[in-house]
């Protein structure tokens, strides 16, 4: 029995020498910066009255995003065009904190 698990044992100490061979490094991607904007509404009614400004706005910045505070759809294509749309008061207080914080003001 003993031989037994001698065997073992150097069975155990020949796999150690069978490794993988060294990963390739993955490719490096530089992350460019971009600017964003933000604009809020109350209701996509009001945001879609507003298109003139919306794309003043699209013009100046990489992204736009369109905080509409009012729950609905965010698959709306008169707005999508112009930027990204959040709807719902959670994002609205998402978005406002960055505002506040001047997140919208330096590029990331």
């Amino acid at each position: 029995m003993s031989t037994n698990k001698r065997k073992q044992g150097n069975q155990r100490y020949k796999n150690r020498s069978r490794r993988r061979p060294p990963r390739q490094p993955a490719e490096t991607i530089e992350h460019v910066p971009k600017r964003y904007g933000v604009v809020f509404y109350d209701s996509v009614i009001q945001a879609k009255e507003d298109l003139a400004t919306l794309l003043e706005r699209a013009k100046t910045v990489e992204q736009l995003n369109i905080v509409i505070k009012a729950e609905g759809p965010i698959d709306e294509p008169d707005l999508n065009q112009y930027g990204k749309v959040y709807a719902g008061e959670a994002w609205t207080l998402i978005h406002q904190r960055r505002h506040d914080d001047g997140w919208y003001d330096v590029p990331h």
